[in-house]
């Protein structure tokens, strides 16, 4: 069996629009500080409590209280909650991330992770804009772990203990640079994810990119195809 990992934001739903936009608000509100030019990509955990975390000691010298942090929780998913319902239309999936997902989760020589580093409570109203459900899949995000590397082996570990033993192989799917970096520090391999076509992923040396799901079969033949050793 396969164990096939999966990231959240533009990998399965198609919402790092919304998502970055509704952190931007909640950062200005319950910091004073405009996130807007921060290239997010040079920051050391692009995650949620990773750039919550260095923007504060950047920019204050110290780390965010926990309240702090429950503060800027509250206030992101309120936000989301609130475009959600104002724009539906910003919480679509991938195309045919949804039928790919329950694919794999429903085929006897795979099984299914999310690795994310969202909040859960955020992830939760993504997947659940675009009809996925989570009981019982291996989960871990920002609530767990401060680092990509760590949410990605919090995933494996709980799908280890479920299934009580190893895997043939475990596959992530992701779209940022972070996510190719982290499977390249832990010897994984990567499928990359681009919506929009970008050919960053390419650049960095992904040899697998797709923009969507909906060739089903080819991403099945990738996975299936032999390790490499």
């Amino acid at each position: 069996m396969k164990l096939i990992v999966f990231d959240i934001d533009g990998t399965l739903s198609n919402t790092k629009p919304v998502d970055d936009l509704c952190f931007i608000k909640a950062f200005k509100s319950v910091f004073n500080i405009d996130l807007a030019e921060v290239d997010w990509t040079s920051l050391q955990n692009v995650t949620d409590w990773g750039i919550t975390e260095e923007i504060i000691e950047q920019s204050w010298n110290r780390r965010p209280s926990t309240e702090e942090f429950e503060k800027m929780k509250k206030q992101f998913i309120n936000n989301l909650e609130e475009e959600r319902i104002s724009n539906p239309n910003s919480f679509n999936e991938v195309p045919g991330a949804n039928a790919f997902f329950n694919h794999l989760k429903n085929h006897p020589n795979y099984t299914v992770g999310l690795a994310t580093g969202a909040w859960k409570a955020s992830a939760l109203i993504k997947l659940s804009a675009i009809g996925i459900d989570t009981t019982g899949i291996p989960f871990s995000n920002s609530d767990f772990h401060q680092t990509r590397t760590a949410i990605c082996l919090h995933t494996i570990e709980q799908a280890k203990v479920k299934y009580g033993k190893p895997f043939e192989e475990i596959i992530y799917l992701g779209d940022g640079e972070w996510d190719y970096h982290t499977c390249k520090k832990l010897n994984i391999r990567f499928i990359g994810i681009e919506v929009d076509g970008n050919g960053i992923l390419k650049k960095l040396g992904a040899e697998a990119v797709f923009e969507n799901y909906l060739n089903l079969g080819e991403i099945i033949n990738i996975i299936e195809s032999p390790l490499q050793k």
